[in-house]
C-alpha cells in the first residue's frame, strides 16, 4: 500500500507515481508500534538527517522521503531516502517502530510555494498519527504534530542547507505555525 506522506499540492504537478495519492487499502494506525521518544532528540536527529540530504535533493530538483524508527537500544535510525518527483514523494504505509516521517521539498521554483508544508503533507502524517519533518529550499525546518493538528517551524530561513538559487519573497507571509485550513487558505490565495 502507498501513502502520500510527502505529496505537495501547490505548483507544478509531477507525472508518474502519486501526486496526492492517499493510503489505498490495508494498514492501520494500530499496525504501528510507537514507543515513547525524547522529542528534542528526535527533532535533532531529523534536523541532521534532512540537512544531510538537502544539497542532493536541491541538485536533483526532487523530493526525498522516508521514515525514522526507534533504534534497538535507544536513539533513532532512518530508512534510506526514497527519491520522489519535483513535488511529491510516495511511501509505503509505515510499520513497526516508526516514530516519524521525513521529506525534503527539493529545489527552489518561483511558481511553487515550497517554503511551507502543504495540506497534503499534514493530512498524510495525521492519517498515520505520525510526527513529520520537512525541509525547504530556503533552509527552513518544519515539524508536523498530529497531537496539535498543526505544523510548526522549528527553525527559520537558512538554518539548513539552502538552495543557492533561492530567492526570498513574501517572507512576512510565512507564519511560524499552520493548520490544514490555514494551508488550504494560503494555497487558494496563491491561485
Amino acid at each position: 500500500m502507498i501513502a502520500a506522506l510527502a505529496g505537495c499540492s501547490a505548483g507544478p504537478q509531477p507525472t508518474g507515481l502519486g501526486s496526492g495519492t492517499v493510503l489505498q487499502k490495508g494498514g492501520t494506525v494500530a499496525d504501528i508500534v510507537r514507543p515513547s521518544v525524547d522529542r528534542a532528540a528526535l527533532d535533532s536527529f531529523a534536523m541532521n538527517l534532512l540537512n544531510g540530504m538537502q544539497a542532493q535533493s536541491i541538485a536533483e530538483r526532487r523530493e526525498f522521503c522516508g521514515y525514522i524508527y526507534a533504534a534497538p537500544g535507544g536513539g533513532f535510525t532512518a530508512t534510506t531516502p526514497k527519491r520522489g518527483g519535483f513535488a511529491s514523494c510516495d511511501l509505503f504505509a509505515p510499520q513497526g517502530t516508526v516514530v516519524a516521517s521525513y521529506h525534503t521539498h527539493g529545489a527552489f521554483d518561483y511558481d511553487y510555494d515550497n517554503e511551507v508544508p502543504s495540506d497534503v503533507d499534514l493530512l498524510g502524517d495525521f492519517q498515520f498519527n505520525l510526527i513529520g519533518y520537512i525541509s525547504t529550499p530556503g533552509g527552513r525546518f518544519w515539524r508536523v504534530d498530529p497531537a496539535t493538528r498543526r505544523t510548526d517551524q522549528i527553525c527559520g530561513l537558512g538554518c539548513l542547507v539552502t538552495d543557492p538559487q533561492f530567492i526570498p519573497r513574501d517572507e512576512a507571509s510565512v507564519r511560524l505555525s499552520y493548520s490544514v485550513p490555514d494551508l488550504q487558505q494560503r494555497s487558494a490565495g496563491a491561485r
